[in-house]
């Protein structure tokens, strides 16, 4: 630990006021709850289903990306329910979450989902993010026969931490415009993609790029050149006493180790949200109510194949977990 970090604070008490503000807000959008069938037999990725709710959307001149953001949220509200919901700006993008889902799983069934965040005062409030490890240019892992989002779901048993509540939200909205940060970004990549398939000169001669190096070459070459989406992974966590909030973090960021990619080395790294004011605590868990932005991101940038595996729905049973109806 740095000695600047023991004046942070990693988790802040709402006052009634404002703890009734974080329940209430939100409602202006679209939430749909998703049950899945209860079936070990679930796809581990469904691309199909993102390529299908896919909206691009920009200016006239292209030059800023207008396209609506979307969430998919696994909410722990109390032990006994674990809730799993897809929220869209628009009725009809909501329309198309459940149109396109049902052509992936057929058996899935949907509920109305909710909105605002569950804190009562006197409670701690904290979070974090998830970042990627190395240059996002460099793609997860997308290779699952089951879906990665099991491992999740298990840190969130009943059993598990009971006096504490959670929100997982992913954000992500396509990529377009931009075209100034976006030709940096492609620009970034190719020179990462060049430095790998080169020759190195070395003291004692010059050696042949490797197959792991030439394999990662590949990977962001595929990469730079697909569509891809602004992706953010956050976490709310609600009840944990403030000097316990790290940890949460590390224990819910641990369950996404499943996506590190053994051939590019990509993987998720845990950031805790700190600060040394309470109003920045609070504007964090703003942005979590309101699924935006809001500069509380660091948002990766991810291929439909990566977005598709972290958007899959588990096909892992416990007692907690809402199934659809036979």
């Amino acid at each position: 630990m740095k000695p600047f970090d023991w004046f942070q604070k990693t988790g802040f008490t709402p006052s009634e006021e404002q703890a009734e503000y974080l329940q209430n807000t939100g409602e202006n959008w679209y939430t749909v709850e998703v049950r899945p069938p209860k079936t070990d037999s679930l796809p581990g990725t469904i691309p199909r289903f993102v390529q299908g709710i896919l909206e691009i959307q920009s200016t006239w001149l292209g030059l800023k990306n207008t396209s609506p953001v979307t969430a998919y949220e696994i909410r722990r509200p109390q032990p006994e329910t674990l809730r799993l919901q897809y929220s869209t700006p628009t009725k009809r993008l909501e329309r198309k979450v459940r149109t396109q889902l049902t052509e992936v799983i057929p058996d899935v069934r949907f509920r109305e989902g909710v909105n605002g965040i569950p804190v009562n005062t006197e409670e701690q409030v904290g979070g974090g993010l998830l970042t990627a490890g190395r240059k996002d240019h460099f793609p997860l892992n997308t290779d699952f026969d089951t879906p990665p989002i099991n491992a999740v779901v298990s840190t969130l048993h009943r059993h598990a931490m009971q006096d504490t509540r959670f929100i997982i939200q992913i954000l992500f909205q396509p990529v377009t415009g931009e075209p100034l940060r976006n030709w940096w970004w492609r620009k970034r990549g190719i020179q990462h993609r060049n430095y790998l398939k080169k020759e190195k000169k070395k003291l004692w001669g010059t050696i042949q790029p490797t197959r792991r190096e030439k394999q990662q070459a590949n990977s962001i070459d595929q990469k730079i050149g697909n569509s891809r989406f602004h992706v953010s992974i956050r976490f709310l966590i609600i009840g944990a006493s403030k000097q316990h909030i790290p940890s949460r973090v590390k224990e819910l960021a641990s369950s996404f180790n499943r996506f590190e990619n053994p051939v590019t080395g990509q993987y998720l790294n845990a950031v805790t949200i700190q600060s040394l004011r309470k109003t920045s605590l609070l504007n964090y868990a703003e942005a979590v109510a309101q699924r935006r932005y809001a500069g509380w991101s660091l948002s990766n940038r991810c291929t439909t194949e990566e977005l598709a595996a972290l958007l899959a729905l588990p096909s892992h049973s416990q007692q907690n977990i809402r199934h659809a109806e036979p």
